[in-house]
């Protein structure tokens, strides 16, 4: 009888224990502010690595690989234009300056400067529901001089999982690869989709041993063959990859911590009986 009210106990704290810290992590989930981007795709030919001080790009002789890792907050200003008085489009266009952006190229890892340290060429992380700019599809990246539609690499997704609204973002895995667009910098002549002539402003990197690199990106529209824009014109490119993470406040470790010490705590108490 003694054994069977320890054992009904027992269950009924693991229980609620384990509902509170379901609770504890979905409610970071929905409201989480601080999230990280992950974005891998390769970088083709017309692209191009080298140290600052090189006077000409030296390009990629090949598909390189690359992963950019992104820490961003949504409590930090907003860089896109704000819409109104911005078109429509813009409601559903966020960009942050993330606080810390490495990218992965081949076996290397760099830093990346970030939009509040250089305004010109630092990097944005740019959001697009399915609201924005092309109705019903979603588009994540990097970007330089939100307003200007600087340099930058957006990928273009069919699908979420799960949904999200740039006003309300959540993690979330971008799915439906069709393509992915490079911008080498603002555009000189012309305007929006039919410009002519764009400057060309690389992402400023730093790697080992305290030296600066420059990555120049190309203009161009990547196909992926899997997806819904074949037979457009623009090169065809492999798959691209992109998720939001939302990342847990230290307050909210704190509590799944306890929760956690909890539950082992009345396990070794049981133990012991």
């Amino acid at each position: 009888m003694k054994q069977n009210y320890f054992k009904a106990r027992w269950h009924r704290s693991v229980w609620m224990l384990t509902a509170a810290l379901a609770f504890t992590l979905t409610s970071t989930k929905v409201q989480a502010a601080p999230f990280e981007l992950i974005y891998s795709g390769s970088f083709n030919t017309q692209n191009a690595l080298n140290l600052a001080s090189q006077s000409s790009p030296t390009y990629f002789t090949e598909l390189t690989p690359f992963t950019i890792h992104a820490l961003f907050d949504t409590s930090s200003p907003n860089l896109a234009p704000p819409s109104p008085p911005a078109p429509p489009p813009f409601a559903g266009f966020r960009a942050y300056s993330p606080s810390l952006v490495t990218i992965d190229i081949g076996n290397q890892t760099y830093t990346m400067e970030n939009f509040d340290t250089n305004p010109t060429a630092g990097v944005t992380v740019a959001i697009f529901d399915r609201s924005s700019f092309t109705p019903g599809r979603y588009a994540i990246g990097i970007l330089q001089q939100p307003p200007q539609d600087g340099a930058g690499i957006i990928g273009d997704f069919s699908g979420a999982s799960p949904d999200f609204t740039a006003n309300a973002l959540t993690s979330t895995t971008f799915t439906g690869y069709n393509g992915v667009g490079y911008g080498s910098g603002v555009c000189l002549q012309g305007t929006g989709g039919d410009c002519q002539v764009n400057a060309v402003t690389p992402f400023v990197l730093h790697g080992s041993g305290n030296q600066t690199w420059a990555l120049t990106l190309g203009n161009y529209d990547e196909i992926y063959p899997g997806g819904s824009d074949v037979g457009m014109e623009g090169p065809v490119g492999p798959l691209n990859q992109a998720q939001l993470i939302a990342i847990p406040e230290p307050g909210t470790l704190g509590v799944v911590g306890m929760a956690l010490a909890a539950v082992f705590g009345f396990a070794r108490r049981r133990r012991n009986r």
